[in-house]
């Protein structure tokens, strides 16, 4: 079994943190960083004694000295380096400061500031650990709060409760923080979220049938309005003729569509809310500086830099994404270079850890505070290209629900999963989406970020390619805007376009010129060995990469899948059966 180390002295550190607020001898809410130096001292002392003789499962002093978090400066250091100042499960940031000079003119220490928690934050603070911690840590750091308690803050009871024997070897620690307890608190709260997740539900049916009787009113006022017109329009057809009964059927016809759109803007709204939160990417960040601080500690590893790509960095991720990272300047003694980042990354205490060489992009994949985290080598053009769905999100708020439910639209059909099925990925959707907000629909929504001026583009060289576009998107935000559409019909013209008009055969998706024109590249040869495609059922070219297709590995008769997929979509979407567009 391999052992998180990090993990269990990231939560020590906020659990300490709370243990400390509103105790200082001063009356000014300060706590000296020495002073938690030395608790962690005494708890590596307690880490080192407990784990020879198994009471403990984790070996923390490890990671404690390994960042010399038991001295005034190496703790200083590492609390600076996280954005809060600690690891997000306390309840307010902590940043190190430093006092001036006091009345004799002596040098004052290094500080944080720890107000007493409130009621609430305290309540908080101890769910927050419940959940959130992983259990195996809980009664080693519920016995290392005690021992502190006891030998070095002076039999302080803290919050977190008095103490119980623990589950180990009759070892003692504090209650509130044990496994046994916090298991209890989570299946509480588990009911409690069950119940609240059906009341979601439950409400969400109610605002579908809500939308879906609105519609039905809407359309029977409609229907009764086109009758009056249609007698109105007999009476004075002479003066009026057919043009103009055409036209009242025409703008009836907009009035039931606007409601039909509306309804699906809706539900759209509603997918949004998987988003990542903020408080997720943030957590993500930290973890992305955490891992280049890890690895830099390496011999030779200085000039390491660790980068986001995918949807933490296009900004399309949700509460379920994989963070998905990439090391520059990694070096390696011997064999190959994932084998020795995953070498460091077990010896620093990440893990388990999965090793997936042999792939086109070799990963290593870890768990990390339930996030799911995918570490490559040397990927500088999935950054580029994560930046570059990144700037064309921001440009128009709507982009986000129309991903949103594309993918889930997709999902439904089962036409986006992986390249090597044949199908799409979610690149190439991802193509698709923003070439019909550029030449599809009208006016554009999207501009054409890689064909702009020089003055406004920002040049970069990747593997010998040049990346250059423009990464201001309040340059378009008014052009965007000129397109007063709904979320709603935006993703039915979609599905629409590539349902019905879109030649799969003979056109392609180029999302360099932004444009979707007749193939300007042919399908290169293949040899005998080669199981790709021998010719292109979907062509969708690559923003950077000249003549990649991105859909190069779908087949003809995935391709009249997807088609299919988009005109169901769209058949579905037209008389506002949302169950039929989205669900399974």
């Amino acid at each position: 079994m391999t052992i998180d180390r990090q993990d269990i002295t990231r939560a020590l550190l906020d659990v300490i943190l709370f243990e400390c607020a509103g105790y200082r001898e001063a009356q000014n809410d300060r706590y000296l960083i020495r002073d938690l130096a030395v608790a962690f001292a005494h708890a590596r002392d307690m880490f080192i004694n407990n784990h020879r003789t198994n009471n403990f499962k984790h070996p923390g002093d490890v990671f404690i000295r390994l960042h010399k978090l038991h001295t005034h400066m190496g703790l200083r250091e590492y609390m600076r380096l996280l954005p809060r100042g600690n690891n997000a499960y306390f309840p307010y940031p902590t940043p190190v400061r430093c006092s001036l000079l006091d009345t004799n003119g002596n040098i004052q220490e290094d500080y944080v500031s720890l107000p007493a928690c409130t009621s609430q934050e305290i309540n908080d603070f101890l769910q927050n650990y419940a959940e959130n911690v992983p259990n195996t840590f809980h009664d080693d750091i519920a016995a290392v709060v005690l021992y502190l308690r006891n030998n070095c803050w002076r039999n302080r009871k803290g919050s977190g409760g008095g103490s119980a024997e623990l589950s180990v070897n009759g070892v003692l620690g504090v209650t509130k923080y044990s496994k046994v307890h916090n298991a209890i608190k989570r299946r509480k709260v588990g009911r409690q979220q069950a119940h609240e997740i059906e009341r979601q539900q439950a409400a969400a049916r109610h605002r579908q049938q809500l939308a879906q009787e609105e519609a039905r009113r809407m359309a029977e006022k409609h229907e009764q309005e086109r009758l009056r017109q249609e007698k109105e329009a007999r009476e004075t057809r002479q003066i009026h003729g057919l043009d103009v009964e055409t036209a009242e059927k025409l703008r009836l016809q907009q009035l039931i569509d606007d409601a039909r759109y509306r309804s699906i803007t809706r539900y759209l709204d509603e997918l949004k809310l998987q988003a990542a939160t903020e408080e997720t990417r943030q957590e993500v960040e930290t973890l992305r500086k955490t891992l280049e601080t890890t690895l830099r500690a390496n011999a030779h590893l200085e000039n390491v830099e660790v980068r986001l790509f995918g949807s933490f960095e296009s900004g399309l991720s949700t509460i379920t994404s994989d963070a998905d990272f990439t090391v520059y300047n990694f070096v390696s003694s011997g064999g190959k270079l994932i084998h020795g980042l995953a070498r460091i990354l077990r010896a620093s205490g990440y893990g388990p850890i999965t090793t997936i060489a042999n792939a086109r992009v070799p990963i290593v994949s870890f768990v990390e505070h339930n996030i799911r985290c995918d570490m490559s080598i040397n990927q500088p053009m999935g950054v580029h290209n994560s930046q570059l769905i990144n700037a064309y999100q921001k440009i128009d708020s709507r982009f986000l629900g129309l991903w949103f439910g594309l993918r889930t639209l997709a999902g439904k059909h089962d036409i986006i999963i992986t390249v090597n099925t044949g199908y799409l990925s979610s690149y190439a959707l991802m193509m698709m989406l923003i070439v019909f907000l550029q030449d599809v629909t009208t006016p554009p929504i999207l501009p054409r970020l890689q064909q702009q001026g020089a003055d406004k583009m920002f040049a970069s060289l990747v593997d010998g390619l040049h990346c250059a576009y423009d990464r201001n998107p309040r340059n378009y935000t008014a052009m965007a805007a000129k397109n007063t559409k709904l979320e709603g019909q935006l993703l039915t013209e979609f599905c629409q376009y590539f349902g019905y008009t879109f030649d799969y055969l003979k056109q392609e998706v180029n999302p360099r010129f932004g444009v979707i024109r007749n193939r300007s590249v042919s399908t290169p040869p293949r040899s005998k060995m080669d199981n790709r495609p021998k010719d292109w059922s979907v062509c969708i070219l690559d923003p950077f990469i000249p003549n990649r297709n991105v859909a190069g590995n779908c087949r003809h008769n995935h391709a009249v899948d997807i088609q299919q997929a988009f005109r169901s979509a769209y058949d579905a979407l037209k008389v506002c059966n949302i169950d039929k567009a989205f669900k399974r």
